[in-house]
Order: C-alpha cells, then structure tokens, then sequence
C-alpha cells in the first residue's frame, strides 16, 4: 500500500509545476477564457480515451475560482461522461497559470496544473 501511496505522490506531484521551456501567458484575462472549448487535438490520455465531442465548460465560481466542467461521449456505452473540477490561478490574476482538481468516475482523483501558453 505504501508504494502505491508514493507514485500517486510523484505523480502528481509531477503534474503540479510547470514544464521547462513552457512559460504561461503574461496579460491574461479570465474573462476571456470563460466559456465553451471544443476539442480539436489531444494528448492520449487514459480519462478521454473512447470519448467524442469532447469540450471543456469554464465559469465563475462564487468563491472567486472557476468551475470546470469536462464532457465526452463514450460510443462504446452509449452515454455522455462528465467531470466537474475547480480551478484556480496559482500565483497572479494577469498569469494564464492555473491548478485544476478534479474528483469523480471520469477522471478519478486528478491535481494537475494548467499552462496557458501563446501559440
């Protein structure tokens, strides 16, 4: 049970900075970043793998984070997965650096950090 404990730490501990060379948007504005996002490309990640019409859902929270609400399709079950996670800018209101959590069936137990990073 220990090592278990120990690579979910490293895990996500892991998934709790960010990447080297990768350096989030300076002058961001939450504002715009609220709303419906459509899939185009993704990383094979095992938590969307099987889903279509995959889009992410962001908005105010009243506590001053933002609500994040993920959607598949899964054809194999013939039903729609969700999963709804907080998020919350990590060091400044105008830095597109974020850490989202997430709980539940379609993503298990997830802590990662968002970069939001110019093109």
């Amino acid at each position: 049970m220990n090592k278990i404990t120990i690579i979910l730490f490293l895990f996500l501990a892991g998934c709790a900075g960010i990447p080297e060379n990768v350096k989030p948007v300076d002058n961001f504005k939450l504002e715009k970043y609220l709303g419906q996002w459509y899939e185009i490309a993704r990383l094979d990640h095992s938590f969307e793998r099987g889903l279509s019409q995959v889009t992410a859902n962001y908005s105010l929270r009243d506590d001053g984070g933002v609500r994040v609400l993920n959607r598949g399709y899964s054809e194999k079950e013939k039903k729609w997965k969700e999963a709804e996670g907080k998020a919350f800018l990590v060091k400044r209101p105008d830095q597109g650096y974020l850490k989202v959590s997430f709980l539940g069936p379609f993503y298990g137990s997830l802590s990662s950090v968002l970069s939001i990073v110019a093109p």
